[in-house]
């Protein structure tokens, strides 16, 4: 709640001025608002982000309310939106570590406490013209078109132009016709909302180690199955809300590279969005040294230090959150959109040692930042991380595995908010199940506390982590993992 808000994080609704760093954080980005991709149908990703006006606050088209005062003062009035915007932001709103999480010791699984969430867009290009209810089941297939007309039906899916909403009625028109019980066709412009409850998938409970602090820069070190920002289900279960939750005193951070999930070690965030932009320039310019290490299956290059390079190609299929190569087996061949993802892509890898288990160390220097480019040139050389299993490794810790999965099948909350396990909730996994696709309830995870059968291969943490990222005059590092 605000009071909470307030109370928690007095400085909140100040932008987070800090009178000992003597500076401002910028207003928050689009990603910030509601999270790159946050969740439109249940579990899966929207991947739009809201234009932000000069007031911080998520919009469509032209700012509302702008008046022709001069540029300093030039403000639009706040609206819903911008309330919406507040809350949906983690830095604006931080989540509570005592109340907003809870952690099995047992199997060393965090929890985010299932809460509302009032996702909010703006109509994207390729979805005007279309019927509200029928774009979503089609978009987001996790949720049948019924369950899709019903919430609109009762309120919960929306489209709305300048804070009024829009009926069953085209938007465009103002002739009267009969509602739709599809709901109304999208128009650019408009804005969807969707009201929903959410529940996270669970990740694993280690810490965010803050290495170091500058005026522009803070780097940590992230633990495996931590997505970096709010994405896709993942919001409160991020390194930025963690971070914000028990760092308010860092203000506002933007993430400068990308991390993999699955993906441990050092990470750079920004202080401000002209440091970020100020660091992504040097990364564009390959003014920066990434440094990885990984540990693969078989002894690289016969243990050979002599650094071996892969300078393939590589593409990505955003529907199954794979790299692609050329001369990848697949079960169809490349259409237009995979061939169109490909993109230039080198890596650099040195075997340093071979360990007792027939897997070896090897550092990794990448020259490029294509999306899984370590994980997918390693698999092509003939050594995938030994326990990726995308990319031909193995399941290592079965047994333990298992046993998050079922204490994430059958985790809820007790009357108290305490953590509490409801063993008539275990899943069958060798049994026909239900499809979540074809449910219409209004939450389909309840009473768990977990998006109902998530596979726990998905906190499997990889064997690969970021070392070191260097360039003229500086240098930050993060401690080698355990494993190596």
């Amino acid at each position: 709640s605000d009071s909470r808000t307030s109370a928690r994080h007095p400085r909140a609704r100040d932008n987070y001025s800090h009178d000992s760093m003597k500076r401002k954080t910028p207003p928050p980005t689009s990603s910030s608002i509601t999270g790159v991709g946050a969740l439109g149908g249940d579990g899966e990703r929207h991947d739009v982000e809201p234009v932000v006006t000069s007031g911080g606050a998520a919009a469509n088209g032209d700012a509302e309310g702008v008046t022709n005062a001069p540029p300093l003062q030039r403000r639009r009035q706040e609206n819903e939106f911008d309330r919406i915007a507040a809350a949906n932001d983690v830095f604006v709103t931080p989540p509570s570590i005592e109340r907003d999480y809870v952690i099995d010791t047992e199997v060393g699984v965090r929890f985010a406490v299932p809460y509302d969430f009032d996702f909010i867009c703006g109509v994207k290009a390729r979805w005007t013209g279309h019927r509200l209810c029928a774009l979503f089941a089609r978009e987001f297939t996790m949720r049948p078109l019924e369950y899709y007309r019903q919430a609109h039906a009762r309120g919960a899916l929306r489209l709305e132009a300048n804070a009024r909403v829009l009926s069953g009625k085209k938007a465009a028109s103002s002739t009267p016709s009969e509602t739709h019980e599809d709901g109304p066709i999208l128009q650019s412009g408009n804005r969807v909302r969707h009201f929903l409850h959410r529940h996270e998938p669970p990740v694993l409970a280690g810490d965010i180690e803050v290495l170091d602090v500058s005026d522009d820069v803070v780097s940590v070190s992230k633990p495996a199955t931590i997505p970096v920002h709010p994405t896709g289900q993942y919001r409160k279960n991020t390194v930025l809300a963690l971070l914000a939750a028990t760092r308010s005193d860092l203000g506002r951070l933007y993430p400068i590279h990308r991390l993999d999930k699955n993906v441990s070690g050092l990470l750079i965030l920004a202080r401000s969005s002209q440091s970020a932009n100020a660091m992504r320039l040097k990364m564009e310019a390959r003014e920066m040294r990434k440094e990885y290490v990984a540990r693969v299956s078989g002894i690289f290059n016969k243990g050979d230090a002599t650094a071996v390079s892969n300078d393939a190609p590589l593409g990505f299929d955003a529907k199954h959150r794979v790299a692609i190569w050329h001369g990848k087996e697949t079960k169809e061949p490349f259409d237009d959109r995979l061939i169109k993802s490909f993109k230039d892509a080198s890596t650099k890898f040195t075997w340093m040692k071979n360990l007792d288990d027939g897997t070896s160390i090897v550092k990794c220097e990448p020259l490029t930042g294509r999306q899984h480019q370590i994980r997918a040139h390693l698999a092509m050389l003939g050594y995938p991380i030994a326990n990726d299993v995308t990319y031909g490794g193995s399941l290592v810790k079965i047994e333990l595995a298992r046993r998050i999965q079922y204490v994430c099948d059958v985790s809820v909350l007790d009357k108290s908010g305490k953590l509490a396990r409801d063993e008539s909730l275990a899943i069958d996994y060798d049994a026909p199940r239900k499809s979540r696709e074809t449910s219409t309830e209004i939450c389909q995870h309840c009473p768990r506390i977990v998006h109902a059968g998530d596979v726990a291969i998905d906190l499997e943490a990889i064997w690969l982590h970021c070392m070191r990222y260097s360039g003229p005059g500086w240098e930050y590092t993060c401690s080698a993992p355990s494993w190596s």
